[in-house]
Order: structure tokens, then C-alpha cells, then sequence
């Protein structure tokens, strides 16, 4: 039973005893079997149409100037002619003007065959707005001229400006109103006749897209900067009483092993006889952060052609926050990762930025990235693609856990590295049972990209980390390995 539904029942039990419930049930059995006609019910909820309210994008993008005008021509004039001249047995003349006559302009042309001026004559005498063509005896204009347009963008279907529709915080969108595009008219055919029915009946239905749309979007250079631990910490690791083994052994426990800072703690004591506070712990893996964080984002990997892409939930003070991962399918190292309060369009776009690095330098690449079906994905794609009006980045959707199209049966391999990646980060986030702090997750997460590249061993990588670094070669200690990784973090 619907869980909603559930909730009404109680609400409604509530309100009566037994006896008016036992009398109620009467009447609803009589209500099923069709005998009591008093009470109206609610209608039986269709199933959603094929294109309801899909979230999709425009491929081609808006021009930024109006596009010339060409007349459509029907006939060619050549041939015109030469059929004349099998029928007449004679050739078809230009016109013969009188002296003191007007002549059409010379750049005018019939707009039906494209006959030159030489076979045009004015219809409309001295006005001059009007050709009549001898050769196919059609009307034409004598010059379209398009009226000056303050419009910004220009459909690249029709050529019609597009007016401003709506916009947020992220974009700006505009529209086509053409009814007579031909973007419009396909979408409009490929309408089912559900689809078809619900809009003869509300014309203004906005839960179908039929027109051409563009987004213009608006992003600050401060909307393309992942989530990073502070600079400043409550302990600089040069002024601890403790070794750095000690701190190699803290990280070692609470990022590699996944222990909480208290199991981290306990363990310290026990099996070591090390006695440290649990908060101690915290602030160590806090300042170990804010030193490799800088280093780490220059180390991070660019990925080759292939990525893979998706967002999982964390809880941070008792409400959803979300890490976004992307994995490279050849090094299965991790190239971009951020955490954020949603899964919006800025967020997303961060990401990107800081897996591929800004549009400019990868002018002559071209990269696929297999993600989910969040809108927020296509979004950010398009947004990176329309930076310098070249598709660097094209997406793949991969959605469900079973193939239903060619898409995913073709990139369900690469959706389940990033799949398997946040099982990984699950593992290691769940003895927390959540972050007290925004800046706890983030130093956490920093810390599990710096161990999932560097020293975690993957069967796939022949039981070698996904990134190789010459100063670990040879160390097989994690705590070793942790004080090394902060000692180069620190140079």
C-alpha cells in the first residue's frame, strides 16, 4: 500500500469510532459493487506520456546574427527557357523596354526561377515594390528587407529571433515562438495521441517542449571552484607533541582501515599505547588535509578520452549533502571530485572544470563522459561545450540496472566504475554515521582521493594503485607512505 495513502487511512481512523466505521464500510462496499452512484471518485491517474516534460537540449546552437535571406527557388530559369523555345520553336527575349521606362533594380532576381533582371519588369509602375518575371510569369519583390532587430540570439531553424522567457540564477533561456518552424513541426508530429489530445485541449501546455530553446548561462568564475579543505587548521602538524609515524598511523586507521575518530582512538591505545583524544585524531586528518589538498589538485590526472561520472549521498549535520566523483576508464584513477548542499547545475559544472580543466586549453580534444540521468549533468555539459561553441564533451546517458537501448549496453561497463568507486567511499564514510561538519567531510573526502589514487591496490592495475609515485616505490608501510605523501604535499 502507498505510503500516502497509509497516512490518510490513520488520519481518517482518527477521526471516527468503531460504530461510524462499521456503517462507513457499507457504504464503500456499495460504492464498489456499483450500487450507490452519490459519491464521485477521483479519475485513474494516466500513465505519463513518452515526451512529458523531458529534460533535453537543443543540439545546434542559436545564431548570433540574423540569417541572410535566400528566396526558394522552384524552377530553374534555364530550363524554362528551353522548354519555350521546344514549344514555340523560337527563343524567349528579354524585355523590351520603352524609352523613359522603369527599370528594376539590378540586383533583383525572381524569386520562383531565379531569372535575372533582364527578364523582369516593374507590375506596380512607378512604386517599384513589385517584378512580374516573363519567364514564369510568377510575382516577386523587387528586394526583401529585414526590419532592424534588437534580438540577441536568432533560431537556427528558421531564422526567427528568440525572445527572452525565463531565467535564474544559472541561465538565461530563450525561446522560439515560430509556429511555423520547422524544429517545432517535427516535435509536434512526433506527438502521441495522448500527448496530441492534452494539447488541443490546453494549447499553452508547457509540459511538453516542442519549441526551440536556447540557454544562456551565466557562471562566475567563483561557481567553478570545488570544495576544499581551509587553509587554516586548529593544529599545525610542526608544533605536535606526537611523531609523524603517530600521525601516519592515524591516517592509516581512520582513512585506509575506515575506522571512526573514537574506533581510531581505541585501537591507537590498545594495540600501540598511543593516548590520544578522539578529537585529536580529527584535528590531525584536518591538517593533514589542508597540506595535501593543494598538491593533490595538482596531481590530479587529465583524463585521456573516456570518463565516468556520478554523485552519491553523505549526511552532514543531519541533512543530505552530495561528493561528486569522476574515474578515468583507462587508469581507474579519480580525476575530479567536489561536495556540495545539491546536485544543481553549478556543482555539477565545478566538476567538470576540475576534471578536464577549462574549455580554452582542450579546444582540440574530444571526451566522452557516461553519467546518470540528472539533468544537472546535461546542463553542465552544455554550459562547458557553449564556452567556446565547440563539443569537447559529449554525454552519454546510462540509467537503470538494466539495458534497454544501445547506449547502455555499449556503456554500462564504464557507469559501473564509478558505481563501484562509491561503494568504496560508502565503506569508508559509514562508521562515521554522518559529519558533525561541512569541513569534516570535505578533509575526509580529500584524503580518501589522495589513498584511493596512490595506495589503494586494484586487481584490475595487477595490484598496483591507479597513479604510480617514484618516491613511494619501495615503501610498504602505509604510515610511511602517509609521512611521505605530506612530506612532498609540504615542499
Amino acid at each position: 500500500m502507498d505510503k500516502s495513502l497509509k497516512g490518510l487511512i490513520r488520519w481518517f481512523c482518527r477521526k471516527i469510532t468503531l460504530n461510524e466505521l462499521a456503517s462507513i464500510v457499507v457504504v464503500l462496499l456499495e460504492i464498489l459493487n456499483g450500487k450507490n452512484n452519490d459519491f464521485e471518485l477521483k479519475p485513474e491517474q494516466e500513465s505519463k506520456s513518452a515526451n512529458y516534460r523531458k529534460f533535453t537540449f537543443d543540439e545546434l546552437r542559436a545564431l548570433t546574427e540574423p540569417p541572410e535571406l535566400k528566396p526558394d527557388v522552384l524552377f530553374d530559369w534555364k530550363q524554362l527557357k528551353n522548354d519555350y523555345f521546344l514549344k514555340h520553336l523560337q527563343e524567349l527575349k528579354p524585355v523590351q523596354r520603352k524609352a523613359g521606362s522603369i527599370s528594376p533594380p539590378g540586383h533583383c532576381r525572381c524569386e520562383h526561377c531565379g531569372a535575372p533582371v533582364e527578364y523582369l519588369y516593374l507590375n506596380d509602375g512607378r512604386k517599384g515594390n513589385q517584378v512580374r518575371c516573363k519567364v514564369c510569369n510568377k510575382l516577386s519583390p523587387t528586394g526583401r528587407i529585414r526590419r532592424p532587430c534588437n534580438a540577441k540570439y536568432y533560431c537556427p531553424y528558421c531564422g526567427h529571433a528568440l525572445f527572452f522567457w525565463k531565467e535564474n540564477e544559472v541561465e538565461t533561456i530563450y525561446k522560439c515562438q515560430n509556429l511555423k518552424c520547422s524544429h517545432f513541426i517535427e516535435h509536434q508530429q512526433n506527438l502521441t495521441r495522448q500527448e496530441a489530445r492534452e494539447r488541443s485541449e490546453n494549447i499553452s501546455n508547457s509540459n511538453y517542449k516542442l519549441h526551440y530553446q536556447y540557454r544562456e548561462y551565466h557562471i562566475s568564475p567563483g561557481d567553478l571552484e570545488c570544495a576544499r579543505p581551509l587553509m587554516k587548521t586548529k593544529v599545525d602538524l610542526r608544533n605536535i607533541h606526537n611523531s609523524y609515524h603517530t600521525v601516519g598511523l592515524v591516517l592509516s586507521l581512520f582513512i585506509n582501515v575506515g575506522l571512526s575518530s573514537r574506533q581510531t582512538r581505541e585501537v591507537l591505545k590498545g594495540l600501540f599505547g598511543i593516548k590520544i583524544s578522539h578529537q585529536t585524531v580529527i584535528n590531525y586528518v584536518n591538517a593533514s588535509a589542508s597540506i595535501i589538498a593543494p598538491w593533490l589538485d595538482k596531481s590530479l590526472p587529465r583524463p585521456a578520452s573516456t570518463v565516468a561520472g556520478d554523485e552519491t549521498y553523505i549526511i552532514v549535520e543531519n541533512e543530505w549533502h552530495y561528493t561528486w566523483f569522476t574515474i578515468d576508464s583507462a587508469t581507474r584513477a579519480i580525476c575530479g571530485y567536489n561536495i556540495s548542499d545539491n546536485r544543481g547545475t553549478k556543482p555539477a559544472l565545478a566538476t567538470l572544470y576540475n576534471t578536464f580543466g577549462p574549455p580554452e586549453s582542450n579546444i582540440d580534444k574530444k571526451f566522452t563522459f557516461i553519467r546518470d540521468g540528472l539533468g544537472s549533468y546535461d546542463a553542465a555539459i552544455n554550459a562547458y561545450n557553449q564556452k567556446c561553441n565547440v563539443d569537447i564533451i559529449q554525454g552519454k546517458t546510462v540509467v537503470g540496472l538494466e539495458n534497454m537501448d544501445q547506449t547502455s549496453t555499449q556503456y554500462r561497463p564504464f557507469k559501473q566504475l564509478i558505481e563501484r568507486l562509491n561503494r568504496t567511499y560508502k565503506f569508508h564514510t559509514r562508521p562515521r554515521a554522518g559529519f558533525k561538519s561541512l569541513a569534516g567531510a570535505i578533509c575526509m573526502t580529500t584524503m580518501f582521493v589522495a589513498y584511493y589514487n596512490y595506495m589503494r591496490k586494484h586487481t584490475a592495475r595487477l595490484n598496483t594503485p591507479p597513479l604510480l609515485l617514484d618516491a613511494l616505490k619501495g615503501i610498504q608501510s602505509y604510515p610511511k607512505q602517509w609521512a611521505k605523501l605530506l612530506q612532498l604535499a609540504s615542499a
